[in-house]
């Protein structure tokens, strides 16, 4: 089991995100942005932060891989699931894992994520 956890203020989220317009294309997929749409800035940065622990419980930053290989979409019951790009699935079966699990939280200032590669 690998772990990787992130943790980001939500103000500064918000902030990269005025300053640079489409950074959200950049960093969500279309259905990420679909399942967001209308949510507030802490549900965006808590997502963000998951794809940091999943980069980071991998093992191998961004390098080689973009933001939307890893989706981060909640099931019908609302619980946070990771799909991966076949390049990222491809990292974890390397490292032996065959899963990414996420748990993710925020309180009023910062969201945190954990990861485990299992």
């Amino acid at each position: 089991m690998y772990p990787g956890v992130d943790i980001l203020e939500i103000e500064r989220f918000a902030l990269a995100c005025v300053r640079r317009p489409r950074l959200c294309e950049r960093i969500f997929s279309a259905r990420e942005r679909e399942e967001l749409a209308g949510r507030r800035i802490e549900s965006w940065a808590v997502r963000f932060a998951a794809k940091e622990a999943v980069l980071k419980a991998i093992g191998t930053g961004l390098a080689g891989f973009s933001w939307q290989d890893i989706e981060i979409v909640a099931s019908r019951t609302g619980e946070p699931l990771v799909h991966l790009s076949p390049r990222v699935e491809a990292k974890v079966r390397e490292r032996g894992g065959t899963s990414v699990h996420v748990s993710l939280s925020h309180n009023r200032t910062q969201v945190v994520a954990m990861a485990i590669l299992s």
